[in-house]
């Protein structure tokens, strides 16, 4: 029997917690193509990724999904095409600590948005222990402000159960719909 295969992509600003995210949900070990940074991110951290963060989550003994990690500056996103047949949804996450936490995820959706109006998505808000309200209320205006529509949740991207929860109601919403476009390549058809 053939296995089903599935793919969903992590997106954000350099830092939000992307390949993070898989290291954690990833049942291999996760493929990553960090590089030293060069540029002003070294001041933020140490490595950045420059290709695609990759790894796998087996959903049963029929299903798995692929996680794609694409690197946070606008200059990759082109990377996005690499892993846009077949994709189910995203998750976009934002490091909730940035004093630019908003306007990065308006970048980032932005940057996305044709793409993010055809399958479902959610945004996930990293590292955010104080003043998760008021700033998940500024991640829902943003994501308005942009024509879009997604949930809001708050996660820490070091622990496998918040990042499984994301994966499992970005799967509800997909089961059920939500005015999307059919499941796989954004824009309909599989």
């Amino acid at each position: 029997m053939m296995d089903e295969v599935h793919k969903i992509v992590f997106m954000g600003a350099p830092g939000s917690g992307k390949t993070t995210c898989i290291r954690a949900l990833s049942e291999i070990d996760p493929v990553t193509t960090d590089v030293p940074c060069t540029d002003e991110l070294r001041d933020l951290k140490e490595t950045t990724t420059v290709a695609l963060d990759y790894g796998e989550l087996q959903l049963d003994s029929e299903s798995r999904v692929l996680l794609y990690g694409l690197p946070g500056q606008e200059r990759f996103s082109y990377m996005f095409e690499v892993v846009r047949a077949g994709l189910l949804g995203a998750i976009v996450l934002v490091d909730a600590t940035s004093a630019d936490a908003v306007e990065e995820l308006s970048r980032t959706l932005a940057c996305h948005r044709a793409d993010l109006r055809k399958m479902p998505f959610i945004v996930a808000l990293n590292k955010s222990e104080q003043a998760a309200d008021a700033i998940a209320e500024r991640c829902r205006e943003a994501v308005r402000a942009h024509g879009l529509m997604a949930p809001v949740m708050t996660v820490d991207a070091r622990r496998r159960e918040d990042i499984a929860h994301l994966i499992e109601l970005l799967l509800v919403i997909l089961e059920f719909g939500f005015g999307f476009d059919q499941p796989g390549e954004p824009g309909g058809g599989a």
